[in-house]
């Protein structure tokens, strides 16, 4: 048994028959079942039930401090995941599927959260991109139309690392599912050029696939690439020092 408790549960309508499996998923985790996907910070793992083929991510346990600011101030992670869920396919971008996420805690303070949605399929794209020596064309333009679309859809995903768009090939194209979407902002219509030039900085460090993206996304938006290219490789040095004092 866990030692914290549930303090709150949240269960999409569409899994509400699933109540007392989700539910489980807490004791699941602290009994060590289920197939672990990733586990660094935060724990994903792959349970099937009844047909479903679930994606539980637990987030890492927060200090003194969060747990009062999650308990009485802002929202979980957990809870963030799943609402940002719904708003990210109302504004036309896929992610997975939410079904529902847990809050456990004790002595009244939120310690741990839980996020569960469907599994979806393709493959992390910095696989396709960054890990080879010729990376494709084609599929970097692909990405790069795809951050425009989020852009204009008034999407900031808060890390848009390259890990953080599984890609699927479809008839039609490359198809894009997006990830690890708690931190992401929200704006009625596009954002500004700064925010959406800044956006594109968490995508990779390798500086010929960065350079190129920032690039495709200047072309298709009528900027000025070699402007916009030189304002992008300076905002990746500021990025990049600020990680190095830290």
């Amino acid at each position: 048994m866990i030692i914290n408790s549930i303090m709150k549960t949240v269960i999409s309508e569409d899994y509400s028959q699933h109540a007392d499996f989700l539910r489980s998923i807490p004791n699941l985790f602290a009994d060590g079942q289920g197939e672990v996907v990733y586990s660094k910070r935060n724990e994903i793992r792959r349970f099937s039930h009844q047909g479903l083929t679930l994606m539980a991510k637990r987030y890492k346990r927060v200090n003194v401090l969060q747990r009062v600011v999650y308990t009485f101030f802002r929202p979980t992670k957990a809870e963030r995941a799943y609402r940002f869920a719904k708003e990210f396919r109302l504004r036309g971008i896929d992610t997975p599927r939410e079904v529902a996420y847990i809050e456990t805690g004790s002595m009244g303070l939120f310690s741990v959260g839980y996020f569960i949605s469907l599994e979806t399929e393709g493959v992390e794209t910095y696989l396709l991109l960054r890990e080879v020596e010729n990376f494709s064309h084609s599929l970097a333009d692909a990405v790069a139309a795809h951050v425009l679309k989020m852009h204009s859809k008034g999407i900031l995903h808060g890390d848009l690392n390259l890990s953080n768009f599984l890609c699927s090939e479809r008839p039609d194209g490359y198809h894009f599912t997006m990830i690890d979407i708690n931190r992401s902002h929200f704006r009625d219509g596009m954002p500004s050029n700064e925010e959406c030039l800044d956006n594109l900085v968490r995508t990779t460090h390798r500086r010929d696939l960065y350079e190129y993206l920032v690039r495709s996304y200047a072309r298709q938006r009528g900027w000025n690439e070699d402007t916009t290219a030189a304002k992008a490789l300076q905002l990746l040095d500021n990025f990049e020092n600020r990680r190095l004092r830290l």
